[in-house]
Parts: structure tokens; C-alpha cells; sequence
């Protein structure tokens, strides 16, 4: 009864929502001290989730000018007063609005901000304060440069600095007298532009206030077991140095000798304890980025300063520590991701890496000697100590070899470019191979997976022949008892099927072949789904499920066999997950093998597919669980589109698809179009139900295309309309349709908002001449204008080959309108829109033309680490038949020849003209002579 009772409150709060008014009846609950804590939080946290709901919704059914204009109006100083845990919520809630809002229509913020700085005595209001800045300024970080960013932090930096500047010497004065508010922290004010005029002018203030903080000591602030105050702020300047160092050389170049000695005395003088770790590798990194750049006296050009930084700093980091060990076996998760991912920069060990590379840069030969030098030293003392030294020096060397030879490598790649001083395949054939062979696999786990993590590092460099002889090793590691062997070996695996090389004609093919690797590959399956479904190790392993769906995504046809047969052990831990779905990136790659296999198996046999997952399916959605229902959507949809029969199922099931509440969540959205799309193609079995129930397939557009976060799926439903159905299913309904899409896209400031919408309209076309004169029943002269102002730009963005194939088909069908031929103007734009689409330009290199994305089994590196209590919703690699590759534009196999024909008629002799007219327009004229 309580659950049902819960529901209920929910789902009151939830149809309360889009009342006038809900907004500030929540903030009241929050301010007033009569309400007891736990609902105090429960509504903060409901804010939150509420701004993140509502905010981004435009018109009807989001939140009232009114209302937004209020909650900006207060939740600051509410925020400033509220105790700890609703804080937290509320500044969460705070920014959400500030990256759509601030500044532009949230003019007060700074000035609010500012004046709690100026007026404020209360060290918790100054601290709050000085947080939510950096949490408002943040968003600049991740911006591109342009116009509008420049302005806006113009904007901020001119009305914050003073401020900023009188709050750092204040506290700097206050911490070094003994008046200890050290946790009065700095709060970073990045700049990742260009250095602005005060901050200049003021530097000595900044770094004489840095380098007292870096010296500074007291017991009182410096942490015990975890790291304190004092290492987080020294931390904070070491970043701030950081960005001087690599942004603003000039103006740091007075400061250059003076921060590296304390930088370096700071580190010297640290211990090896975990609470400095942080310290340590922020401390590293400041190096890092020194030792990378030419300084006109750099001391680090001094050989002996080289060894220095090599033996007190690159060595005792890069050893294994007990604690090290310890996490090893008892949170393998935290080890994997600290060690394999980048996620986490500030480990000892990846920052000393970090800082190899960096010294390597201008001084390779020199240090390459120095590292040389050691790793024989440490191999020598390998070869006497006990076991467990033993192991920890040659991992170290393992690690040394990676850091001297990596120079450059990216996330999907891996190392592109390495140091020739270091022979790699000598190492791996001495040190690594004989270690992955040797029996019993128990042995040396800690060494085993750092020899798992050198062939994944080197995938590209160790030739074909001598990865083919430790495959089966590597295979066999899939049954080591160590969790992180085990997921390292899993992960190795899934990296080496993702090599590729390029062919003689110039494409990326893979570097292994599957019917060479089956054997071994398929043995590892079982294994790993055993792991799974017993949660041994670690629970919910997304490594290990990410490479179950590599596997099959990789053998294909050739796995066929085996992915039927796991697709029973594969629905079994899809409902045992069920119950509490909570590791969203494990979700993903458990449905990405769900979807790798049915991608392959359903076109030979539908009916085994669905029997093996429909029953599964059919509980998921009776039981809403709300996780894994954008899955479970496009794999339906992938299902009904490859099914010659039609099961039950789908015809009860439509109904619901429709019901809103579903569409309220953005996660399901796309998935939810997915699946329509799969009904649309099929509309000779379903024309019945779709006639019936076209407006509400419309009012659902409407709602998904007014909320900003999913406008671009709203468009991807309209393209599947035009698409698969038959023009009279929604004649009627068209005019509507294009005003509130126009109206729509006038209140519209995305790019690529206006670029789908481009590409949507000219399938709609392309599809069916009668629209055209639509445009113009809605308003005279709707469609020149459009094609004059809105097509051109569009026209030059890089697009994918079938969107290119539409725009072209759309305007070709455009200019043998008289209207549209008449008007010269808009005939050159079309023109130089086609220049473009057609790739006939020079400077039109083919990369930038094509917005092709990669190839279809590009899995997403962290996909699903979305927001918490919000599923985040994430495309299936695998959820298109073969052949869906052709997209919007199945009708015209090559564009170039069919653009020829379609174009040479109505602009044929214009173009010549227009040509003689412009140099830019003279490759159309000769392509469609």
C-alpha cells in the first residue's frame, strides 16, 4: 500500500508541476524553518529534479515567466541560508538555470553575488558564495570560442574582479596572520581566453599571495587520514599555476623560477601518504607543464636537474605502494578506473607518467637514457628480491617502458606516435609474453595485469603475428579469480578488436579477422556472463559487458551461432537487473549485446529472436522499469522491423507507446521514435491504428519539439513520418504541422536546430511535390524568404551523405518552381549551397564534408553516466538492420549522378552565366555541362 500511496503523491506533484505558482510554493517549503529536515531535503532535492524537468520547456506546459522571473529572484540568498543539505540541492538547481540564463537573462546574478561578497562578515555566506561563482563560471570552461562567449565573460570577469581580488588578499592576510579561516578557499576564476587586463596588472598580488599560501603550515588544516584544507587549497594554486604555465607564458615568465622551486620543495618534502595524493599529482602536473615549454632560461635544461626530478620524484611515484596493493584486492572498480581511464588524472603514478612524457619533449634522448638506466637497475634487483618485490619492481618497469615510449595517443585510437629510443617489442617479448604464458594464472595478479595493460596500451605497435601468439593467454586470463585481471583481460580483448589499418585505397579495415579469432573469442563468453550474473568481483562489470557486445559486433555472421544461445543467459540477467538497474553504463553495454546479437541472428531468424526476448521485454514494460525502457524501445523497434509476422504484442502495445507520461521523461524519447519508425515502415499492417491515432502521434511532436533538449529528436520523428508513410495519413494535418514548426524555429538560437530543420523540410519535398505550395498558404512569399535565409547557411555544414543527397533533390526540385527562378539572388544562393553539398570546391577537403559519423560498431566510451535520479538515454550502436545505412535518401544510390540529372535541366544555363558572374560558382557550371 505504501508504494501505491507513494505513486500517487508523485504523480499528483508531477500534473502540480506545470501550475502557475508550483515553483515558488516549493522555495516557501524550503525557507521556512517549521518544516522538518527530511522534507526540507526531499523538496530541495525535488527542486532540483524539478528545474532540470521543466526549465529547459519553452510555452505551454513549462515553467511561467512569472514564476522564473521569481525563483531567480530569491534562490540565491535562499541558498546562502539554507542549511547544508538543502544547499547543495538548491545550487545544483542555481546552475541548471545559469548555463541557459545567465548572463543574458539573468542580469542580477553578478551583481547579487558581489554584493554578499562586499557586505557579508559571516564566513559561511562568503564561502557559499564565492562556491556558487565558480559553479556559474564553470560553464565557460566548456564552451568554444565565439563572439558571444567573449562577451559574456568580458561581462563577468569586468564585474567580478575587483571583488575577486579583494577577497584573495583578505583571506591570504587573514590565514598567514594565524587567523585561521583557511577553508575561506580560492575559488579558481579560469580564464581559458585570454589573460584579462586586471588579472595582469595584479599578478604580483596573486603570485606573492600563492607562493606564502604554498609554504604555509599548520596542523590545525592539514588532513589526518584524507587530504584537509591546507592540501586542497595548495592543490588549487598548483592548478592556477597550471594555467599561467600553459596559457599566459609571457606574463609568467618573472614567476617561472621561483614557483617551480617551491613546487618542487612542496613535493621533495611530502610523504608517501594517500591524503597527499592529490597534492602530489597536481604538484606533478605543474611540473609537467613547465618541463613541456621553451622558457628562455628553462631549468630544465640542466642534466642534473633532470636525474633530480627522475630519482625524487618520477621513481618514488611510480612504485606500488602497500595502499596500492590493498585497493588492487579490495576495490578492484576503483583500481580499474584509477589506473585504465583517464577519468581520474590525479594518481601518483599517471601524473609521474605525465611528467616522463613532458621532460621527453624537449629532452627525449637525455631522459630516455636516464629511465633506460633505471629499468635495468630495477630488473637487476627484480632478479634477487623476494616475490612480492619482485613483482612490484617490474611492474614499476612496465610502467616506466609505457611512460618513456608513449608521445602521442588518443582515447579511441590508442598511441599513435612513440619514442624510437625505446625498442617496444623487445620489451614485450622479454618481459610481457613470458609473463602472460606462465602457469598457474593466480600468480603475480598484481604484475599479470599491468602486462594486460601494455598490449592494450601498444595494440597498434605489436605486430599481428606475436599479439596472435599470446592471444590465447590473454583468453584464458577471462578465468583469473582477481577481479581486475580478469576485467583487464576483458578489456584488452575488446581494445584489440577495435584495431584497424588502413588499406591501400585508403580505408580503415579491421586488423584481425574474425574466423581466425573465433574459436578463441567465443570461449571467453560464457565465462563472462557467468562472472555477471554471479556478481563476482565486480558487481555489475561494465568492462566485462562491453566486451561481450564487442565480441559479437566483431565475429558478425561468424558469431551467429553462439549469440542465439546467449541470448537466453543474456534476457535472464536482463530481468535479474531489473529489480535495481543502478550502474547506467553497465545497462548500456548489457543492451548493446542484446542488440549486437539480434542485429545478427533476427534477419535468418526472426521468430527464435522473439521468442527469446519479447517474453522479457513484455515484463520490462508491464513492470515501467523506467531505466530500461529506452533500451528496450529501439531494440523493439529493430525487432518489428525485421519480423515477417506480426506478433500481438505490438498491435496491444501501441496505445501505450502514445500515453504522455511516458514522453515526460527525455530519456525515452528517442527510443520511443525508434520504435514508431519501425510501425511507420510497416504501415500496410498497421494502417488502421495509425490513421487513428496520427493526431496524437502530432500532439507528442508538438510536446517533444518545445522542449530544448529533445527538439532535435522531434525532428527525427517528423523525418520518419515523411519517410515511411503515405502522404494522405497526415495531409490534413500539414499545415498545422509546418506553423508550429516555423514558429518554432524563430524562437530557436541552436545551429543545429535550424540545420535538421533544413534537412527535414527538403525530405518533405523531396518525397512530395504537393507541399510546396503549403508555404505559401501559411504566409505570401514564405518560401523565398526561407530559401534565401535560412537554406544557404545550412547548405555549407558539414552533412551526412544521405542529408546532403536530400538537400540536394530539395533544391533541384525548388528551382523548377518560376518563382524561385526568377529571383537571381536566390538562385546564386542555391548555387552556392550546391557548390558545397556536391563537394565540387576546392577547398572542400572531403573530411569536412562529410558529417558522417563513425562506423556502426563505435560503441560510446562512457555511455549512460548521466545525471543521478534522470535516466540518460543512449543510442544502440546496433539497433538499424544492414542496410539502413542509406538513410533518408534510400531512392538515390549515388548522389553525383542523380544530382546531374535532376539539376541539369533547371539550372543548366544559369549556371554558365552565373559562372562568368563568380570564379566560386565555376566547378558547378562544368559539372553540369
Amino acid at each position: 500500500g505504501n508504494m501505491q500511496a507513494m505513486k500517487a503523491a508523485e504523480q499528483q506533484l508531477r500534473s502540480a508541476e506545470v501550475q502557475p505558482g508550483f515553483g515558488l510554493v516549493l522555495l516557501e517549503l524550503l525557507r521556512s524553518g517549521s518544516v522538518e529536515a527530511a522534507a526540507r531535503q526531499a523538496g530541495a532535492i525535488y527542486f532540483k529534479n524539478y528545474i532540470r524537468r521543466q526549465w529547459c520547456v519553452e510555452g505551454a506546459g513549462g515553467i511561467s515567466a512569472s514564476d522564473r522571473q521569481a525563483i531567480k529572484q530569491h534562490i540565491l540568498s535562499l541558498m546562502l541560508q539554507a542549511p547544508k543539505q538543502v544547499q547543495v540541492q538548491l545550487s545544483a538547481g542555481l546552475e541548471e538555470i545559469s548555463i541557459t540564463d545567465y548572463p543574458a537573462e539573468w542580469q542580477s546574478l553578478l551583481p547579487e553575488i558581489v554584493q554578499h561578497l562586499k557586505s557579508s562578515q559571516d564566513m559561511s555566506v562568503l564561502k557559499g558564495t564565492m562556491q556558487t561563482a565558480h559553479t556559474v563560471f564553470l560553464k565557460f570552461r566548456a564552451q568554444a570560442r565565439s563572439e558571444d562567449l567573449l562577451r559574456e565573460v568580458k561581462y563577468t570577469v569586468e564585474g567580478f574582479q575587483e571583488t575577486h581580488l579583494a577577497v584573495f588578499t583578505a583571506t591570504c592576510r587573514q590565514v598567514l596572520a594565524g587567523g585561521l579561516a583557511a577553508d575561506q578557499l580560492i575559488a579558481h576564476f579560469e580564464l581559458r581566453l585570454d589573460l584579462p587586463e586586471f588579472f595582469e596588472d595584479h599578478r604580483e598580488d596573486y603570485f606573492r599571495g600563492f607562493l606564502e599560501l604554498l609554504k604555509f603550515q599548520h596542523e590545525a588544516v592539514a588532513g589526518k587520514e584524507q587530504q584537509g584544507l591546507l592540501e586542497q587549497v595548495k592543490g588549487a594554486i598548483c592548478e592556477c599555476l597550471v594555467l599561467y604555465a600553459e596559457k599566459y607564458q609571457e606574463e609568467f615568465m618573472p614567476f617561472l623560477l621561483p614557483c617551480v622551486n617551491e613546487v618542487w620543495s612542496l613535493l621533495v618534502g611530502l610523504d608517501q601518504q594517500e591524503k597527499n595524493d592529490q597534492l602530489v599529482a597536481k604538484g606533478i602536473q605543474f611540473l609537467s607543464s613547465t618541463a613541456a615549454t621553451h622558457w628562455p632560461q628553462s631549468p630544465f635544461e640542466d642534466p642534473n636537474v633532470l636525474s633530480g626530478i627522475c630519482e625524487k620524484v618520477v621513481f618514488p611515484n611510480v612504485l606500488l605502494r602497500d595502499s596500492d596493493v590493498e585497493l588492487f584486492e579490495d576495490n578492484p572498480l576503483e583500481y580499474v578506473r584509477r589506473d585504465m581511464e583517464a577519468a581520474d588524472q590525479e594518481t601518483r603514478r599517471r601524473s609521474s607518467m605525465d611528467l616522463v612524457k613532458a621532460m621527453g619533449r624537449l629532452n627525449e634522448a637525455k631522459v630516455t637514457e636516464i629511465l633506460i638506466g633505471y629499468v635495468k637497475a630495477l630488473m637487476s634487483k627484480a632478479a634477487s628480491a623476494g616475490a612480492g618485490e619482485a613483482e612490484r619492481f617490474k611492474d614499476a618497469c612496465i610502467f616506466l617502458c609505457i611512460a618513456m615510449a608513449v608521445r602521442e595517443q588518443t582515447h579511441r585510437e590508442g598511441v599513435t606516435v612513440t619514442n624510437q629510443n625505446v625498442n617496444v617489442l623487445d620489451f614485450f617479448t622479454s618481459l610481457v609474453a613470458p609473463e602472460l604464458t606462465a602457469e598457474p594464472l593466480s600468480q603475480r595478479p598484481v604484475l599479470r595485469a599491468s602486462c594486460l595493460k601494455f598490449v592494450t596500451v601498444f595494440r597498434n605497435q605489436l605486430p599481428r603475428e606475436q599479439v596472435g601468439q599470446v592471444l590465447p593467454a590473454i583468453c584464458s586470463h577471462i578465468t583469473a579469480e582477481s577481479a581486475v585481471v580478469h576485467t583487464y583481460a576483458a578489456i584488452c580483448i575488446e581494445k584489440l578488436l577495435r584495431v584497424r589499418d588502413a588499406t591501400p585505397q585508403g580505408q580503415l579495415a579491421p586488423r584481425y579477422d574474425p574466423s581466425s579469432m573465433k574459436g578463441h573469442l567465443l570461449q571467453t563468453v560464457h565465462p563472462m556472463l557467468q562472472l555477471v550474473a554471479s556478481s563476482k568481483g565486480i558487481p555489475m562489470n561494465e568492462y566485462l559487458m562491453r566486451t561481450v557486445a564487442r565480441i559479437f559486433s566483431f565475429l558478425k555472421q561468424q558469431g551467429a551461432e553462439t549469440g542465439l544461445a546467449t541470448l537466453s543467459p543474456l534476457s535472464a540477467i536482463l530481468l535479474a537487473m531489473s529489480a535495481n538497474p543502478s550502474n547506467p553504463v553497465f545497462n548500456h553495454h548489457l543492451f548493446e549485446a542484446v542488440a549486437s546479437i539480434v542485429k545478427v541472428c533476427v534477419p535468418a531468424q526472426p521468430d527464435a529472436v522473439e521468442s527469446a526476448l519479447l517474453p522479457t521485454f513484455g515484463q520490462i514494460l508491464e513492470r515501467n522499469v523506467v531505466d530500461f525502457l529506452p533500451y528496450t524501445f529501439q531494440i523493439m523497434g529493430l525487432l518489428l522491423d525485421a519480423s515477417p509476422s506480426i506478433k500481438p504484442l505490438y498491435t496491444e502495445l501501441f496505445a501505450r507507446l502514445l500515453n504522455p507520461e511516458l514522453w515526460r521523461s527525455q530519456a525515452n524519447v528517442p527510443g520511443l521514435i525508434r520504435l514508431l519508425r519501425a510501425y511507420f515502415a510497416k504501415h500496410a499492417s498497421f494502417a488502421e491504428l495509425l490513421k487513428t491515432h496520427m493526431q496524437a502521434i502530432l500532439e507528442r511532436f508538438q510536446f517533444v519539439l518545445m522542449n530544448r533538449k529533445t527538439e532535435v529528436a522531434a525532428l527525427d520523428l517528423l523525418n520518419a513520418i515523411y519517410q515511411y508513410l503515405p502522404i494522405e495519413f497526415y495531409q490534413q494535418f500539414l499545415k498545422t504541422l509546418m506553423t508550429v514548426l516555423l514558429t518554432r524555429l524563430q524562437s530557436s538560437k541552436s545551429p543545429k536546430f535550424k540545420r535538421d530543420f533544413v534537412v527535414s523540410c527538403s525530405l518533405c519535398i523531396h518525397k512530395n511535390q504537393s507541399v510546396i505550395p503549403l508555404f505559401n498558404e501559411i504566409q505570401a512569399g514564405l518560401l523565398s524568404n526561407l530559401v534565401l535565409n535560412v537554406w544557404p547557411p545550412v547548405l555549407k555544414m558539414p552533412l551526412k551523405t544521405d542529408e546532403r543527397k536530400v538537400c540536394v533533390m530539395a533544391v533541384a526540385r525548388l528551382l523548377s518552381l518560376d518563382e524561385m527562378r526568377q529571383n537571381t539572388q536566390l538562385v546564386g544562393a542555391c548555387a552556392v549551397g550546391l557548390v558545397h553539398l556536391l563537394g565540387l570546391s576546392s577547398s572542400n577537403n572531403k573530411s569536412k564534408l562529410n558529417g558522417d559519423e563513425g562506423s556502426d560498431d563505435e560503441f560510446l566510451e562512457n555511455a549512460g553516466a548521466g545525471q543521478e535520479y534522470e535516466v540518460s538515454f543512449n543510442k544502440l550502436q546496433n539497433t538499424d538492420l544492414p542496410g539502413a545505412a542509406a538513410g533518408l535518401a534510400p531512392d538515390v544510390p549515388e548522389l553525383q549522378s542523380a544530382a546531374k540529372a535532376a539539376l541539369k535541366p533547371v539550372l543548366g544555363a544559369a549556371a554558365v552565366q552565373l559562372a562568368s558572374a563568380s570564379a566560386e560558382l565555376q566547378p558547378l557550371a562544368v559539372f553540369l555541362q
